[in-house]
């Protein structure tokens, strides 16, 4: 079986995701090589791999996060003896990071306590 690059698009801008992501493609045998562009928004996996196997490990990786993935591509690797165009260098300023709703529960966690301190064991204040 040839090498095979299977390039999806999702929504990667938080680093919990993109790291749930990336844990799940490198456990997938025959897995070369796994490229991101944040900027873009997606992922690309070079290898042997079934990009079913890899579309499904995904979607599964950001399903709780409510986050969805679409196929951009799959199709043969560009050869490594072809050069790629010029980009654009960053000019060094790295964007605010977005906040990702999925690590952010909208409620307090249930069991939560609170310590009440009756006024009879505080010191009182006086001013000599």
């Amino acid at each position: 079986m040839a090498l095979i690059k299977t390039v999806l698009k999702l929504d990667i801008s938080c680093q919990k995701c993109k790291t749930k992501v990336l844990k799940a493609v490198t456990s997938l045998e025959d897995v070369d090589k796994v490229e991101t562009d944040e900027a873009k928004g997606t992922i690309g996996v070079i290898g042997k791999a079934d990009p079913y196997k890899i579309v499904k490990i995904t979607r599964k990786a950001v399903s709780s996060a409510g986050k969805v993935v679409e196929v951009v591509s799959i199709g043969p690797p560009p050869k490594p003896d072809e050069k790629k165009p010029e980009e654009k260098k960053p000019d060094g300023k790295k964007p605010d990071p977005v906040p990702c709703i999925c690590a952010y529960p909208p409620y307090p966690p249930y069991g939560s306590s609170y310590i009440v301190v009756p006024h009879e064991t505080q010191p009182s204040c006086s001013i000599l």
